[in-house]
């Protein structure tokens, strides 16, 4: 009978081991064989006690049989309560399709788990937990599902905490680039299922705010940071919900919109629902007003604008990244318009872009495979007609992109840094080429070489005169033969920083000259402020010289100025003879321009100025 009985179990048993409860061994040792099992009250306390629910419950159902207080209170229900309940009751409805694979390994295997779930508490509240266990063999024959349930609440609000703080930005508390992309990346997706949604995207870049950094220093920097994430916190708090309209969907409404500190003073606004471009606009101009204001840090009133590029993202956006980089595009857009405006991105400002990027990787080259030449425009004593000086300017001629103009690709040199190395190459070829004129022509040849200063390279500072200094010994010239011309907006750009350069410069003996005059904001404070020896006036000015008697007036009033602070003026752009006579009338003892000589190649220079003279 004991034969036939175990035959009729081992023929009922589905696939899979089965474990049987067996008694615990004596805590006291000794010979297993001859130990009696603990005594039930101790077993129960056991279970009882347990941290971690505990439950017993029939197969196939999972109808609770037996389970410890631990559960009862992970789901806040009494005995009677849950003994009238089964597994599938307690758990949210989501995890279902968790719950069968796991019931499928059970059937294979004989266990399950663990895995994680969420249990539904009597009071509506989830419940995080782990479940694992197996199928047992009770000694009567009958199959049990023997389950462990950990609460993880505690570890899930630790990672919880965690992910938090690791899209969060530590400085600001503002949200950081992770949860950006994560939510911009969500809505291209909407955008994607639903091609009439629209988002904006706005790329705040704040102007001066490396200035501040090195001058005032990084604490400094750092609270003009806090300060600005409070202004933006303050300016969409309550007023840009656009995802918050009647009728949005849902999870956008919980969702609205995102401020977020992309990275160093750069920051990030996505307005997640937005009609059109009147919208976003409204919003930047706004932001514009509330950054124009200054800040007071540390009993210092500072002043940081911003520059904001914006783009409208539709269904024809496949990812956030690309979102990101048109918006990145139009920021630097913003910032070329002059700073403290807006501008929203459009197809063109991709092909100048990729236009750029070309430029840049020709011109890394562009030394080595002598692409780069020096050219010479003569500046003339307007009463002499005498060379007094010539300025070297850059020219670039490239076998696919052709004549590269300088306004082109200067700036990309400055961005990238490739300037620093250009600058010194045309620093050395100019100081050259003088000496070359010198020993052709001493009668004639210029008595000084003008060469720009480009922003980078005055930002160089003692190591810009250290290099100035070598190329002058090596070439065996004097400090006073070298001009060197810089724009009032480069000043301005690191004040103090310039004048420091300045007359360190005035020390050595190089002149000084200051370009463009009359395009910048407050010239006749620079005027009075560096030390400038020369001052070319803007072509703009005599552009219009002999038609406008205004300009007359105007023109008349600089050159005043200049020759009464002891400096000297030059008019540039000249091309036509009568304003030549205008400006000797006006007393501007220099000029520069087409009428008497195009930029030349060095061994060009004297023959060229002669023949424009004489033909004058």
């Amino acid at each position: 009978m004991i034969a036939i009985g175990k035959q009729r179990r081992l023929a009922a048993r589905p696939q899979g081991p089965l474990r049987r409860v067996a008694p615990l061994p004596s805590p006291g040792g000794g010979n297993p064989a001859r130990t009696e099992p603990p005594a039930p009250s101790i077993l129960q306390a056991l279970f009882e006690l347990s941290p971690m629910g505990i439950a017993l419950s029939d197969l196939p159902d999972a109808r609770f049989m037996e389970f410890n207080e631990a559960l009862l209170a992970m789901t806040g229900y009494s005995r009677e309560e849950l003994a009238a309940l089964r597994f599938r009751d307690i758990i949210e409805p989501e995890f279902e399709p968790e719950v069968v694979r796991q019931r499928e390994l059970l059937q294979a295997m004989g266990r399950y788990g663990p895995f994680e779930i969420e249990l539904n508490h009597k009071q509506g509240q989830r419940v995080p937990v782990q479940l694992s266990g197996m199928r047992v063999m009770l000694p009567d024959g009958s199959q049990r599902l023997w389950s462990i349930i950990q609460n993880i609440e505690p570890r899930k609000r630790l990672e919880q905490q965690l992910r938090g703080e690791a899209r969060t930005d530590r400085l600001t508390g503002l949200p950081n680039r992770v949860l950006l992309m994560e939510r911009l990346q969500a809505s291209v997706a909407r955008t994607r299922v639903d091609p009439d949604h629209r988002f904006a995207l706005l790329f705040l870049d704040f102007d001066r705010f490396k200035l501040v950094n090195d001058t005032l220093g990084h604490d400094t920097g750092d609270q003009l940071l806090r300060l600005i994430a409070d202004r933006l916190r303050e300016a969409l708090r309550t007023t840009d919900l656009f995802g918050s309209r009647p009728g949005a969907p849902g999870p956008e409404r919980e969702a609205g919109n995102l401020i977020a500190r992309f990275g160093g003073d750069e920051f990030v606004v996505l307005l997640a629902d937005v009609q059109g471009a009147d919208e976003a606009g409204s919003v930047a101009s706004r932001l514009l007003n509330i950054f124009s204001a200054p800040y007071w840090i540390k009993h210092q009133e500072i002043y940081s604008t911003a520059s904001i590029g914006i783009v409208l993202a539709d269904a024809s956006y496949e990812s956030a990244a690309s979102v990101l980089r048109n918006a990145d595009m139009a920021m630097y857009e913003a910032k070329r318009a002059g700073r403290a405006t807006v501008a929203f991105f459009d197809q063109s400002m991709l092909t100048r872009v990729t236009r750029a990027v070309r430029v840049e990787e020709a011109l890394r080259r562009a030394i080595l495979l002598d692409q780069l030449s020096v050219v010479y425009q003569p500046i003339v004593n307007l009463e002499t007609g005498e060379v007094s000086s010539a300025e070297a300017l850059l020219r670039w001629l490239h076998p696919e992109l052709g004549q590269v103009p300088p306004a082109e690709f200067i700036p990309i040199a400055e961005d990238s840094g490739l300037i620093v190395a250009i600058g010194e190459w045309v620093l050395r070829q100019a100081c050259r080429q003088w000496r070359r004129w010198q020993d052709e022509d001493p009668a004639r040849a210029p008595g000084v070489i003008s060469v720009n200063l480009s922003r980078v390279q005055m930002s160089q500072g003692e190591r810009l005169l250290e290099r100035i200094a070598e190329v002058l010994d090596e070439e065996g010239m004097r400090a006073q033969q070298l001009q060197l011309e810089v724009t009032e907006r480069e000043v301005m750009r690191d004040p103090q920083g310039a004048r420091r350069l300045m007359d360190g410069l005035r020390a050595m003996g190089v002149q000084l000259a200051m370009d463009d005059f009359g395009t910048g904001t407050s010239s006749l404070g620079c005027l009075r402020e560096y030390p400038f020896d020369v001052i070319k006036i803007d072509k703009s000015f005599i552009d219009d010289l002999s038609g406008s008697a205004d300009m007359l007036a105007v023109i008349h009033a600089i050159v005043s100025v200049v020759e009464n602070l002891g400096m000297v003026s030059v008019a540039e752009g000249i091309e036509q003879e009568v304003q030549v006579g205008i400006l000797q009338s006006l007393g501007c003892r220099y000029g520069q321009g087409y009428y008497f000589a195009r930029p030349v190649a060095g061994e060009q220079l004297l023959g060229a100025v002669r023949i424009a003279v004489g033909e004058g």
